[in-house]
């Protein structure tokens, strides 16, 4: 089987491009050709195909703030609403390959969805991971500011229209939205052989957005476990793992410590704080009142010193308040014997046990978080406990063998 594997980086920068190289390894044992379709990017791993790469959307890295010039309008106009050059060099990696499907992982806003033309014009199945909202909302998280909205699922944009969802931008907005009825008049994602979704909530609402449910199938991500060894020890501290994004609800992690003060718990956060607005609120509040010392910000850590922090936690904590379509964070906490205490909300609450391998608590209430969090003060013993249910939650249900098994029939039809 020979498959191309589409999406807009080539290199690790979040969850998507983890599970992507995951993917292509595994693949690759089972004799599989992967051929990489991306943008074509200085940090991208070489590969003899990137010749046939899209052109980023600006003169700058494609991820930095992009200059008003003339050609890099035009350029970001290409890479949200249609990008034919991509659609065009796809066309040519198929007719030179001759794949025998092309499994999407993420293409708005860089390649955009004239690859799925590209590769049904070239006779070619379409298989398409989500790994968020875009076909249903502008922003992609179903968000309107801090609550949930899904104003938009039925094409409705005027909340979001009103609300300059995108980046508070009334231009970025109406852009997105142009875009999102270009593809509904195209039909584009009509084209779609399959869609894969993680969850079985983002299933139930792209379903409610429209797609016919026989299009789409639940297939959770996976992780090899014969490659981490299980640590069921309690170091005394909680751990946010992953980026300080707004949807993510770092505040009500760092809010939680206030309750905690008494303890000998300290709450370790991976990265560390920017000059951004949304960052320097965060240190704000931790000055205000005086967390200094419970909360550590670790710097971004890979490797070995990711793999140590993770298993010396007494948990992990997500308190997101936006739908999570199944982070890579709770499967790795999983599998590293860490129970998750995360927000009752999305994905989140179906696939924590609670208490069972982690506890849930409701959203953007730092109070029980805290609750939740002393328990396991109480109880040293509790993260080994739970956490023993978590990695054979791990192997029983996010396993290497099943998803590929059921990946590759999808790609093979």
């Amino acid at each position: 089987m020979k498959i191309i594997v589409a999406n807009y980086r080539y290199f690790i920068a979040g969850g998507p491009e983890k599970y992507m190289f995951k993917f292509i390894e595994a693949a690759e044992k089972r004799g599989v050709e992967i051929i990489p379709f991306s943008v074509d990017h200085p940090q991208n791993k070489e590969t003899p195909y990137k010749r046939y790469f899209a052109k980023p959307r600006a003169d700058e890295l494609m991820y930095a703030d992009t200059k008003r010039t003339v050609k890099n309008m035009v350029g970001m106009y290409r890479a949200v609403v249609w990008n034919w050059d991509a659609e065009k060099r796809l066309r040519r990696l198929i007719q030179d390959t001759r794949p025998d499907a092309v499994y999407i992982l993420h293409e708005i806003n860089h390649l955009s969805p004239s690859i799925i033309r590209a590769a049904k014009r070239e006779g070619v199945r379409v298989v398409h991971r989500v790994s968020d909202f875009f076909m249903l909302c502008p922003r992609y998280d179903l968000l309107c500011g801090d609550e949930i909205c899904e104003a938009c699922i039925q094409g409705d944009h005027r909340k979001a229209i009103k609300s300059r969802c995108v980046k508070g931008s009334l231009a970025g907005t109406m852009l997105r939205i142009h875009a999102m009825k270009l593809y509904k008049r195209k039909k584009i994602f009509e084209k779609v052989d399959k869609f894969i979704c993680t969850c079985s909530f983002s299933r139930k609402k792209l379903i409610e957005g429209g797609v016919p449910a026989e299009k789409v199938d639940h297939v959770p991500t996976f992780i090899d476990t014969s490659k981490i060894k299980p640590c069921y020890e309690n170091g005394r501290y909680f751990l946010f793992l992953g980026r300080l994004a707004h949807q993510k609800g770092p505040i009500y992690a760092i809010k939680a410590m206030k309750w905690l003060k008494d303890t000998g718990y300290v709450l370790k956060m991976t990265g560390k704080i920017s000059d951004s607005a949304e960052d320097q609120k965060l240190w704000k509040y931790i000055v205000e009142n005086k967390l200094e010392e419970k909360i550590i910000f670790t710097g971004f850590l890979g490797g070995e010193a990711l793999e140590e922090l993770i298993s010396k936690a007494t948990c992990i904590v997500c308190p997101a308040i936006w739908y999570e379509n199944m982070p890579n964070t709770v499967i790795e906490a999983y599998a590293h014997g860490k129970p998750v205490v995360a927000s009752r909300v999305g994905s989140l609450a179906e696939i924590i046990d609670d208490n069972e391998t982690g506890m849930l608590f409701a959203m953007k209430d730092p109070e029980e978080l805290a609750q939740k969090l002393r328990l396991f003060v109480e109880d040293e013993g509790l993260c080994r406990k739970m956490g023993k249910r978590a990695r054979a939650k791990c192997e029983r249900e996010y396993g290497v063998e099943e998803h590929m098994d059921r990946i590759l029939q999808e790609l093979g039809g």
